[in-house]
Formats: structure tokens, C-alpha cells, sequence
């Protein structure tokens, strides 16, 4: 296989995998991200995406817990059953269990 992969390909491939590279490519692939680094624009622009991913992440873990208790409730599951289920699967306090159980 590793026939198949060019040697710059290569090179650029133990780059992301954290290996060091001597190849032409990468060091200025390299200097770009140092630049990109230094740059403040960048650096807020990053952290904001950063931060709107993390809070639509916990936004869907959410809607699936709501969609898991909607889903056991129709089944007639009992609520402690259910409370116990997502407290393990979602590592949810007894309080906050308690809320998705109160809709």
C-alpha cells in the first residue's frame, strides 16, 4: 500500500499524525499554522465555532434523552426505571434525571 501513496502524500500524512518532516510541503504547511496560531482574528473566530459546537453538542445529547424518556414512557416504563436508565447512560444526577422525567 505504501507504494501506492506519493511521497509528498506521505510526508503530509506523518504531519498530521504529529511525526516531524523535512518535506518542503509541510514546513510551509507548518509556518501557515504558526501563522494562523499568532493571528487574533483567527484565534476568536475559532473559539467561537468552538464554543457553538459544544453547545449544539449538548443541545442533541438533550433531545435524545427527552427522545429516550418520550420513547420508554410510551412503552410504560416505569419512571424509576426510566430515572435509573438515563442517570447511567447520560451520567445525570438524581435531580436532573428528575427533570427530564417532568417533561
Amino acid at each position: 500500500m505504501e507504494d501506492d501513496v506519493s511521497r509528498e502524500l506521505k510526508a503530509f500524512l506523518d504531519y498530521v499524525a504529529g511525526k516531524k518532516s523535512e518535506d518542503s510541503f509541510v514546513k510551509r504547511l507548518e509556518e501557515a499554522v504558526k501563522a494562523a496560531k499568532k493571528n487574533r482574528e483567527w484565534r476568536h473566530e475559532y473559539m467561537t465555532l468552538l464554543m457553538r459546537d459544544q453547545e449544539n453538542i449538548e443541545k442533541g445529547i438533550e433531545k435524545g434523552i427527552r427522545g429516550m424518556v418520550s420513547a420508554l414512557k410510551e412503552l410504560n416504563i416505569p419512571d424509576i426505571t426510566i430515572m435509573q436508565k438515563i442517570r447511567e447512560k447520560f451520567d445525570l444526577s438524581g435531580e436532573e434525571a428528575e427533570q427530564y422525567i417532568r417533561g
